[in-house]
């Protein structure tokens, strides 16, 4: 009699036996067989771990095409926290396609800010483009996060000290310049300072403001821009773009500008009051196409890799036609992601140690709060709060 019944084998501690001999085929440097172990366990079980593990060995077999097609498999089925970014990144780079592996850098950066490879990767990157806003922003994280201090290391820790130092001493004379009404010599203080620090907030924003001084709008806009790039939420930044905007006739940015501008202002009753009437009196002077101009700007600056800007961009087309958020909200926050991930790390790390902390397992709290204190300003709260309350244990 042929029964109907089935059984099912728990194949688990089978698949976990294999799994350990493919790790250890690979850390053996014996690719072919580890990929050809990993390649069984199709079979059974499909994961984004399997088909990341298959793309490595494809990788180190230098066979680049199925090496790809398995990373975008893993990448398919999970999407954020995915180290088949790392090596679709070395594959566009291999392939000369430097836009894309920036991308793909971008994103393993996401998830992962504090690997100092990548940050070196992605600065090196933009350096051959000539970009060096974004260059010298990823040499600084490298420089931050890199353990093996070795001599690449030295190098560039070398070089950014000396541009650090130099820079400094610009600025200080600029300041000085400024303070005996001497603009045109502090423009160009600042504007040697700027060469060397490309990322200094103070620097951009007072060669914007002096600039602006002297009533050169254009020269203004491109390093009031960069300040807010470093500072999104600067006060003064926002009046003087918004004023600019004003003066260029783009009356669509200044708009976005002054959308920003409104919540900084909202205890600042006849602040607060200006520029709302501001706002209603641009916003009855749009049509639904408005917004198309910043639109064009944000993909053109996002297939430069210029994330910095592309960001502003697609938000201020948000900002213009609120329809627009379920087409762009996704990129925009990818964007956000590659820019200030330690942002959301941060606020992760601290909820998690104040839990640890809380039920006094020092020990995990501590490396909660280390983690906090690496990720984060020594100015800022996040640091000061995170280094009160890391516990000798």
């Amino acid at each position: 009699m042929v029964s109907s019944d089935y059984y099912i084998q728990d194949n688990s501690n089978m698949e976990e036996k294999t799994l350990d001999a493919a790790k250890s085929l690979y850390q053996d440097g014996k690719y072919a067989e580890a990929l050809r172990l990993y390649q069984g366990m199709l079979n059974t079980s499909i994961s984004h771990k399997l088909y990341y593990e298959i793309g490595r060995c494809y990788y180190k077999l230098n066979d680049l095409l199925p090496a790809e097609d398995n990373f975008n498999k893993s990448i398919s089925l999970e999407g954020f926290k995915n180290p088949s970014y790392l090596y679709l990144g070395n594959i566009c780079y291999k392939r000369t396609d430097t836009k894309n592996a920036i991308e793909n850098w971008a994103s393993y950066y996401a998830y992962k800010p504090d690997d100092a490879a990548v940050c070196l990767n992605l600065a090196t990157s933009y350096f051959s483009k000539g970009m060096r806003f974004q260059a010298v922003f990823y040499y600084e994280k490298y420089l931050r996060y890199a353990k093996d201090k070795n001599s690449s290391y030295e190098t560039i820790k070398a070089s950014i000290d000396k541009c650090t130092e130099v820079g400094s001493e610009f600025l200080q004379k600029a300041r000085k310049a400024i303070a005996a009404k001497n603009n045109q010599s502090a423009i160009e203080y600042l504007t040697f300072a700027e060469k060397n620090m490309p990322v200094s907030f103070d620097i951009n924003h007072l060669l914007g403001q002096t600039y602006l001084a002297e009533n050169d709008y254009m020269h203004s806009l491109i390093y009031l821009k960069r300040a807010l790039c470093l500072d999104n939420h600067s006060l003064d930044v926002l009046q003087k773009l918004a004023s600019v905007y004003i003066n260029l006739g783009d009356f669509t940015a200044a708009y976005c500008v002054m959308r920003r501008l409104l919540p900084l202002v909202i205890h600042n009753q006849p602040e607060y009051l200006r520029t709302l009437k501001l706002i209603k009196s641009l916003d009855e002077s749009f049509d639904e196409y408005s917004y198309q101009g910043h639109k064009d700007w944000a993909m053109r600056y996002d297939s430069e890799n210029n994330y910095h800007m592309a960001l502003i961009e697609y938000e201020n087309c948000v900002i213009i036609k609120e329809s627009l958020k379920d087409a762009f909200s996704e990129r925009i926050e990818r964007l956000k992601s590659f820019i200030r991930p330690e942002e959301r790390i941060v606020k992760i790390c601290l909820e998690k140690g104040g839990e640890f902390y809380s039920s006094g397992d020092f020990k995990t709290s501590n490396k909660y709060f280390s983690k906090v204190m690496l990720m984060s300003n020594k100015n800022s709260s996040e640091y000061k709060l995170a280094k009160s309350r890391v516990v000798d244990v």
